[in-house]
């Protein structure tokens, strides 16, 4: 498998569709006008939807089509987008509508239109009338400043359900995106708190992993939120206006089944190339990171097969999985049992797996799978202790009782590990390269568009700079 293999032409789209139907073009960046592809695709098909429409406001995309139309065109573009996205959603699907503002080219300079008040008529109209489930800000750090406006530090992400008749019931699993609560208090939820409709994330960094040449890339942590609660493995996910591709990698990354529409062919290919640093499971990443870090090291560049299979069997079988869990489930059955007024038990649960997972140096084998997982999976770092830690327990043992406990299909699954992440790997006959141990698309102060084959310093759990440049809207 290579990058290329992501990418579809949009008559590539067509005479596979037409062909083989939708399953012949899933989990593909499809490059083309989206609003010549969806009609394509039947309806009722997806599961739900995340996207950013472009706002005309004439920032520079590298597209032949302008990002700059009358007000006119832009409304019916979008009456016609939404109206591609209702079709094809299925009854108590989700789309996710994230949106800033545009402006009226016949009104007073300066005169903002919020995107998501214009559009609302267009979610509600017929045909497929939606329900406004949730409004969620999205709140950053930084932003544009103004000389006679406050700084703008959010945008706005409508949830849209699409009934089934008269009824909404989307699926909404909390328990997927609990995060820490801000005091220990006994009366608290063990797991961790609902995280509300008001998400705190800073924008992506200038020299961050997650840039591109996009030049508004939004972060797969709000995307890792939305795919983990409203959406269950194997369903199919869209993205109409991919841009960066933050979505497909989420939904790559969590096994879910993704589609792509990208008008730039420059932006797909770099969609393509961050697929290529991705894994299509928590536990196919985890197993990648560990041959890079624990197999690979600092200074190996090439081992066979054999070899990292070996050593990959060799470090997984030196822990006591076991131990660990019983040592987990009796933690966790002391503070759920506890009736007494104080519930100390529950309070000497959350500072205990709280302090495991907060120590800087661990020999723990849960904590070192946990930062591991925290590279690929933003949304970790929001979780409480008990959660982050019995997310990576499962995920260590399932890789365990596959490795260890059975013996087999060790080669053959560092064989799929490489060749499921060309971006990363580079597999000839029974040698292995790795090429990059960061999913870096732009060099730290890279500003052209392009992508960078530098490969940085190992570091298990880096710090990103934050953002210095003024909001895109």
């Amino acid at each position: 498998m290579g990058i290329q293999d992501f990418i579809l032409t949009s008559d590539d789209f067509i005479s596979r569709i037409r062909a083989g139907g939708l399953p012949s073009v899933e989990n593909h960046v499809v490059v083309g006008d989206s609003l010549a592809l969806l009609k394509y695709l039947p309806e009722g098909c997806v599961d739900l939807v995340h996207t950013s429409p472009p706002y005309n406001i004439d920032k520079r995309y590298q597209s032949e089509k302008p990002d700059l139309s009358s007000q006119e065109t832009y409304r019916e573009f979008l009456e016609t987008a939404i109206g591609e996205i209702k079709r094809t959603l299925r009854s108590n699907g989700s789309a996710f509508w994230q949106t800033g503002y545009t402006q009226g080219q016949d009104g007073i300079p300066g005169d903002l239109l919020p995107i998501d008040m214009l559009t609302y008529q267009y979610f509600k109209g017929n045909p497929y009338p939606a329900a406004l489930w949730d409004r969620i800000i999205w709140r950053y750090f930084g932003g544009m400043a103004f000389k006679k406006k406050l700084t703008n530090k959010h945008e706005t992400i409508l949830w849209y359900v699409k009934p089934d008749g008269r009824t909404a019931d989307p699926c909404f699993e909390v328990d997927q995106i609990r995060e820490k609560s801000k005091e220990l208090d006994k009366r608290n939820n063990f797991w961790g708190r609902n995280p509300g409709n008001v998400w705190e994330v800073d924008r992506v960094a200038f020299g961050a992993i997650e840039q591109s040449s996009h030049i508004a890339v939004f972060p797969e942590e709000i995307s890792e939120k939305l795919v983990r609660a409203c959406s269950r493995p194997g369903n199919l996910l869209l993205d109409p206006f991919s841009g960066s591709g933050t979505l497909p990698k989420v939904a790559r990354s969590l096994g879910r089944r993704w589609l792509a529409m990208e008008i730039s062919e420059a932006y797909a290919l770099e969609a393509a190339r961050r697929l290529g640093y991705q894994q299509p499971s928590e536990a196919s990443s985890l197993v990648s990171a560990l041959i890079k870090f624990e197999v690979f090291g600092a200074g190996k560049r090439s081992m066979t097969v054999a070899a990292i299979a070996e050593t990959l069997t060799w470090w997984l079988s030196r822990i006591n999985v076991t131990a660990l869990r019983t040592d987990f489930d009796e933690l966790v059955r002391r503070a759920l049992s506890d009736t007494t007024r104080a519930k100390s038990q529950k309070r000497a649960a959350w500072v205990d797996l709280n302090g495991r997972i907060e120590k800087s140096h661990s020999t723990d084998p849960v904590v070192i799978a946990d930062r591991y997982l925290c590279r690929d999976y933003k949304n970790r770092r929001n979780l409480n202790g008990p959660m982050r830690y019995r997310t990576a327990l499962e995920i260590l043992e399932a890789l365990c009782q596959q490795v260890v406990a059975h013996g087999y299909g060790t080669e053959s699954l560092v064989r799929q590990i490489a060749e499921n992440e060309p971006s990363s790997y580079l597999v000839d006959g029974n040698e292995i390269t790795l090429t990059a141990t960061e999913k870096r698309l732009k060099e730290t102060g890279q500003t052209e568009a392009g992508i960078s084959n530098a490969d940085p310093e190992i570091n298990p759990d880096p710090e990103e700079t934050r953002s210095q440049a003024p909001l895109l809207l």
